[in-house]
């Protein structure tokens, strides 16, 4: 099996098939894990903490929780005078995981974890530019360097601009939302937590919103039981996590037709400082005091820009030997969340699909067709609602 993407979907299925006996490597184009900044928070509710203990083996799904916050399970909206506007139960605490959840997780740790056990079947600078059917019903992928690698099934887990696609559904449409977002993070050591105002650490994410068409800011809590270091030397054998401190996520977002909000490519070209200059312009004035207290603590160094995307919904296509999984094929707003979830529930689905296939004696595409029957119904629902939501709470199209 080949998968195209070590991001957290990628890795995902690679540990379920390996569970199931099935031969897997993982082809990625990113020179080395850390090569580009990936993000820091990441929230996994009921459909993505499922799809992870699905996928992972029992020890590294429990060192996953072990280095996780488990913040107040609500999500709160409020307006810019901080009148809350929605307050509700966070999606996943409906009790699938045995009443475990939902979880704030440090992305870089959750992608540390998940490469543990896979070693040399992760190829780094390898990115795809063909792949073709071969006569004996298999695919071969092509990659820039030259290298090729042969497979009964492709699995394209490159993300929301995904090679694979543009190869495997041509036609599929992804949109810019019109959302732009200033991304960073405030450290949380003694004194500066006791100096944020306490409503930030009662939800697992808030949202504070000065309407439609207007700026926002976003705000998650990782607060760790045990720091990632810690819990990794914990382990029998020990593991080597690098060390995270406590932090609030922290993004300021802002339609793409703000006045103050430059073109893509030139905010992507702007230092970290520069970055932190426009997001506070782009803010502006009106707001809560506590809005501006929380700014002022932000770490100018992991300042990085974000431009979101929407997948369009399409026509339903034949399965084959290369399909796709997570944003390669549903990207979505992250206003509900629900991006990282919906990516680690199809490498569970489709692990498991592709294990009954197996069990009786069926061809792959059989259980790709079933995946993905299942998948479009699924997740094409969580990225209109995540429109929906956008729309009403941020202004995204």
């Amino acid at each position: 099996m080949i998968i195209v993407g070590a991001g957290l979907g990628g890795l995902a299925l690679a540990h379920g098939l390996r569970e199931q006996g099935i031969d897997v490597a993982v082809h990625e184009r990113d020179a080395h894990p850390g090569a580009r900044p990936q993000g820091y928070r990441i929230q996994l509710d009921e459909p993505g903490l499922t799809g992870l203990r699905r996928c992972l083996p029992a020890p590294l799904f429990e060192l996953c929780l072990s280095t996780a916050g488990a913040p107040p399970a609500r999500v709160s909206v409020r307006n810019r005078r901080l009148e809350v506007l929605a307050d509700k139960a966070a999606a996943g605490s409906s009790g699938a995981t045995d009443g475990v959840g939902p979880y704030a997780f440090n992305r870089p740790t959750l992608r540390q974890i998940m490469l543990l056990g896979l070693g040399e079947q992760v190829h780094y600078g390898a990115r795809l530019v063909a792949y073709r059917h071969d006569a004996d019903g298999r695919v071969t992928a092509r990659f820039a360097d030259g290298r090729t690698a042969t497979a009964d099934l492709l699995v394209g887990a490159d993300g929301v601009n995904s090679a694979v696609r543009r190869l495997r559904l041509p036609d599929a449409r992804v949109e810019d939302a019109g959302l732009r977002l200033v991304y960073g993070k405030i450290p949380l050591d003694g004194i500066t937590r006791a100096a944020l105002p306490s409503w930030v650490f009662e939800s697992i994410f808030t949202v504070v919103t000065g309407g439609p068409g207007q700026p926002h800011l976003g705000l998650g809590p990782v607060e760790f039981g045990r720091r990632p270091d810690r819990s990794g030397r914990a382990q029998t054998p020990p593991v080597d996590l690098s060390p995270v401190g406590d932090y609030l996520a922290c993004m300021v977002g802002a339609p793409v037709d703000h006045p103050a909000m430059p073109a893509f490519d030139e905010l992507r070209a702007l230092t970290p400082a520069a970055l932190r200059d426009l997001a506070l312009r782009v803010m502006g004035e009106g707001w809560h005091e506590d809005v501006h207290r929380l700014l002022a603590h932000w770490d100018t160094d992991s300042l990085f820009p974000l431009r979101i995307s929407t997948a369009v919904p399409g026509p339903a296509w034949e399965p084959g030997p290369v399909t796709l999984i997570g944003d390669a094929v549903h990207a979505m707003s992250p206003v509900l969340a629900m991006g990282a979830n919906t990516a680690i529930r199809d490498a569970g689905e489709l692990a498991r699909a592709l294990a009954g296939a197996a069990a009786a004696g069926e061809s792959p595409v059989r259980a790709v067709g079933r995946y993905e029957e299942r998948m479009r119904e699924y997740a094409f629902r969580i990225v209109a609602d995540s429109r929906q939501t956008g729309q009403q709470r941020v202004g995204q199209r």
